[in-house]
């Protein structure tokens, strides 16, 4: 038995879109800051007595995409025996809130872990990044890149959670899944949207500048940065064939009030990633200030508080949140 818990993270420049589908290399280098305290919890069991993996609590859609993880895992490390596979999320799921990321470096962690495998945290990205792209950027903490890099990608960490004691608040707006998953909507949007060589074209400018801005801890020029990274990626999902829009009437009501903050004074800005969900950085000191205007927002579910976060650890026993009443009722996680 082996439980891990692994961080979502929010991605400051984004990754949309794939230079190689099946090897999961990104068209773009991307940047991203993992969060703490938005966690899924994977526990992972191999046994001889098991004709096929069990995934507990999944649809068959999610289901699938985590057996085809675990033969890729067996067949990349020679591991014996199918496995018992448990996971749980505290946070909506399949809602634009880096679920798949969380949930594949949390699973790359615990196989490890119980098939007695060392591996360092290069190798638990690779593995991490078979199951979903952006689940390499979580298996670092604080701010982490990844781009490609000769024809694969590269993904490092540029700086430490205690570089930058940012606070990231995220607005809910819907706790639903989307109806169009992270993957399908980037290979619509590469297919067909005009837009797109644009955003390709402008992410290497971004990049630099959200770069230097976590170097000098700038909020205004990352916020600035971020903001617009996000909405040009938006931009062209929605010029996308048929359209993508992700966002609900509470996901632009809260925009709105972020910049409404900013006309007060207060450095607050967005970003949003392939879901309704809005997160807001700011400074600690402005923190509850932002948390209440957003929790006024109407439409607005609940606001969840994070910063930077920590790796995937592997722990004792399950966080209080990660099962429903007993071991063998997880509570559902989903893999979009």
């Amino acid at each position: 038995m082996a439980w891990a818990v692994a961080n979502s993270n929010l991605a400051l420049v984004k990754y949309w879109g794939k230079a190689d589908e099946s090897a999961k290399h990104p068209a773009s280098a991307s940047l991203s800051v993992t969060l703490d305290s938005i966690s899924t919890a994977a526990d992972v069991v191999f046994s001889p007595e098991l004709s096929s993996d069990r995934v507990e609590g999944l649809p068959p859609a999610a289901e699938s995409k985590v057996k085809r993880f675990f033969e890729s895992f067996r067949a990349k490390f020679g591991v014996r025996g199918y496995a018992t596979i448990f996971l749980a999320s505290n946070f909506p799921i399949a809602a634009g809130l880096a679920s798949s990321a969380s949930t594949f470096a949390a699973l790359s962690k615990a196989a490890a872990a119980a098939a007695a495998l060392t591996l360092g945290d290069a190798e638990l990205a690779e593995i991490a990044r078979s199951g979903s792209g952006s689940a390499c950027r979580s298996i670092y903490g604080g701010f982490v890149e990844w781009r490609p890099e000769g024809g694969r990608s590269v993904v490092e960490p540029i700086a430490a959670k205690e570089h930058w004691p940012l606070r990231i608040l995220v607005a809910v707006t819907s706790e639903k899944p989307k109806t169009v998953g992270s993957s399908e909507g980037m290979g619509r949007t590469v297919a067909t949207s005009p837009y797109y060589p644009a955003w390709l074209r402008s992410g290497a400018d971004d990049l630099a500048e959200v770069r230097a801005a976590i170097r000098a801890r700038d909020l205004s020029r990352l916020g600035t940065a971020a903001e617009r990274n996000c909405l040009r990626m938006h931009a062209a999902a929605m010029a996308s064939v048929p359209p993508l829009v992700y966002w609900e009437p509470a996901t632009l009501g809260a925009m709105r009030r972020v910049w409404e903050l900013r006309a007060r004074g207060v450095e607050a800005y967005f970003s949003i990633d392939a879901g309704p969900q809005v997160k807001v950085l700011c400074e600690a000191n402005d923190a509850e200030t932002v948390k209440a205007a957003m929790v006024a927002v109407p439409g607005v579910i609940r606001v969840l508080s994070s910063q930077p976060g920590d790796g995937p650890r592997i722990v004792d026993r399950p966080p209080p949140w990660a099962l429903a009443g007993s071991r063998s009722m997880p509570r559902q996680a989903v893999v979009s």
